[in-house]
């Protein structure tokens, strides 16, 4: 089984690594560390380089550029062209844990564009506020050029080099930024639960699991140079500190839930004793993080990770021969864990290449792990709760007082894991700032009506809004005036929207969406007509400011076999942009564009 996990996670290793050969004919970038060149000196600056014969250049062969761990300084050359489009490009780096970056952009003996980076500067240093490290290039710069990088870094020396179209980098961001958005959320949904299962059952267990998944997500939000982005920009020190001190942590806590989830200390002295060996090096790495540098701590903290990723293996090995019920998901658990942490490893000392897979295995190793842990404490409630009936059963009376008590605890936690989770569902539902119905609920909504109006043949309208020169009130007046002027709007909208079964949301930023079940088109302009003259009457004072205000408004209303929710987004937003495009402060009708 152990052979056959392996050979997946490296067939599909390599297959993303085939991927990453990309061009930006197919929408996405160019990957500039294919063919770069690379040569290693610590004395040399940009002048030295450039009288450099061809022949003192390395050539690197493969799809990225991974050094591993060293202390050298090294030059990476890279030629590329640009055609003359009037585009705006970025070049990405993608590895925000670099130390120092100089980046310097040719044209022949020409310096067109210079950035100094790495998580040695501040982040507020940045030309692009991104966590990742961005040089952008100007829409004038065209014909072939050469980037020049000095690089050097006490963490694995990784240089993935990118190419993007400017608007692509974004789009593509965004996906990036939904994929660890997910990840995140579902860590995070993980903590809250257990931590509820741990003041509902005061089980021990269920705090050392919170502790460790906490860790996991701190770890990794570090790593991912997040942390350095939004939480730490000018702790320089413990930027790279809180990488070592997580995922020491991370193992600490994982080592102290396997005692109390398997119950070593009773059912096995060994393992125990081995459990706090581990413990008791942990601590020990911790206070040695503070005194030597990151490039040493990372070589022996990923030892020590993968010795108790290790240890934990054996552990479960043992207790699965023992017949415990819930060691099956523990072992799933923990090879999860271990695959992905040895494959994270094995990138950084450049034994696998670089890629999104390898990037991303820890990520998915941990999320598998995080759930097959959960079953596991499940499984281990319900083994525990079999041996409890057992022994009740050896008297009637016993029985009949602790089913009575035991039925009274589920009711009251059911109440309780009720509760929390219809505000939960409450606010999964509603937007915070305006109380109005969020971009969720309505595509909820949108399908719900438009099936309802396929069947029964009548018609959907749906009003995509806008506030005017909403960017240039918030640069004015700040955001909390712009937050005020969303709540306004969207005050005003549910004032409007009178009729049943309309319904009301943001849609995002300062777009609001109301949807028209069984609304025609003439009624719909007329309401729209009405919500833009409410809106240009109306105004927010912010204090000693009075701030007029005006919306434009794109109409879709479809009906029939064509009537499908993604079109009749798609129709409103070309409305919506018709209006905006044509002086704002108007209601734009979407059947324009049918014509």
């Amino acid at each position: 089984m152990k052979t056959l996990l392996v050979l997946l996670f490296f067939c599909t290793s390599v297959a993303y690594a085939v991927e990453s050969d990309l061009t930006l004919t197919n929408g996405k970038y160019v990957n500039l560390s294919a063919g770069s060149q690379y040569l290693q000196n610590n004395q040399f600056g940009i002048v030295d380089v450039l009288s450099l014969p061809q022949n003192h250049w390395q050539t690197n062969e493969l799809s990225n550029f991974n050094l591993g761990y060293t202390n050298q300084t090294y030059w990476v050359k890279v030629n590329f062209s640009l055609s003359s489009d009037q585009h705006a490009y970025l070049i990405e780096i993608a590895y925000p844990v670099l130390d120092s970056l100089k980046l310097y952009l040719m044209d022949n003996d020409d310096v067109l564009s210079y950035a100094k980076l790495g998580d040695k500067q501040h982040f507020d240093e940045r030309l692009i506020k991104h966590h990742n490290f961005i040089l952008p290039i100007n829409k004038d710069i065209s014909g072939p050029l050469t980037l020049f990088i000095q690089a050097e870094s006490t963490s694995a020396l990784q240089l993935p080099i990118r190419l993007w179209e400017q608007k692509e980098f974004y789009e593509t961001d965004q996906l990036n930024t939904l994929f660890l958005g997910i990840y995140f959320g579902l860590m995070s949904i993980m903590v809250i639960y257990n931590i509820f299962m741990y003041l509902s059952l005061k089980d021990e267990t269920f705090l050392y699991y919170v502790v460790y998944v906490s860790a996991i997500i701190a770890f990794y939000f570090s790593l991912s140079g997040l942390a350095f982005r939004y939480l730490w920009q000018g702790s320089l020190w413990w930027n790279d500190q809180s990488i070592l001190f997580f995922l020491v942590a991370a193992v600490l806590a994982g080592t102290f839930f396997i005692i109390k989830l398997l119950e070593l200390r009773k059912n096995s002295l060994i393992l125990y004793n081995g459990c706090l060996f581990i413990i008791g090096m942990g601590v020990c790495l911790l206070f040695a993080s503070m005194y030597f540098t990151y490039g040493t701590m990372i070589r022996v903290i990923i030892l020590y990770a993968s010795i108790a990723c290790s240890w934990g293996v054996i552990t479960r090995t043992i207790k699965l021969f023992e017949g415990t019920h819930f060691s099956t998901y523990y072992s799933l658990a923990w090879n999860a864990a271990l695959c992905g942490g040895l494959i994270l490893a094995a990138n950084k000392l450049n034994f696998l290449p670089n890629n999104w897979f390898t990037e991303h295995a820890l990520t998915i190793g941990t999320s598998i792990e995080v759930a097959c842990l959960s079953f596991a404490m499940a499984e281990r409630i319900n083994s525990e709760r079999r041996k409890r009936f057992v022994a009740q059963a050896r008297s009637m009376t016993e029985i009949r007082k602790a089913n009575q008590r035991l039925e009274t605890e589920v009711m009251n936690r059911t109440r309780e894991l009720q509760t929390a989770y219809d505000k939960l569902k409450h606010i999964s539902r509603i937007d915070e700032l305006t109380q109005v119905f969020n971009r969720r609920s309505l595509n909820d909504a949108l399908n719900t009506e438009c099936m309802r109006a396929k069947r029964f043949g009548h018609s959907v309208s749906l009003l995509m809004i806008d506030i005017d020169h909403f960017k240039k009130i918030n640069d004015t007046y700040g955001h909390q005036c712009g937050d005020k002027c969303i709540a306004h709007i969207a005050d005003m909208l549910k004032k409007t929207c009178t009729r049943a079964g309309d319904i009301v949301a943001r849609y995002g930023g300062e777009e609001f969406c109301i949807l028209l079940p069984e609304c025609n088109e003439g009624d719909a302009f007329e309401l729209a007509e009405l919500i833009r003259k409410h809106t240009e009457a109306s105004f927010v004072r912010f204090e000693n400011t009075v701030i007029k205000l005006t919306v434009s408004i794109g109409i879709a209303t479809r009906w029939g076999i064509d009537l499908e929710p993604h079109e009749l987004v798609k129709q409103s937003d070309m409305a919506l942009y018709f209006a905006k495009q044509h002086g704002r402060n108007q209601v734009s009708l979407g059947s324009v564009f049918d014509t």
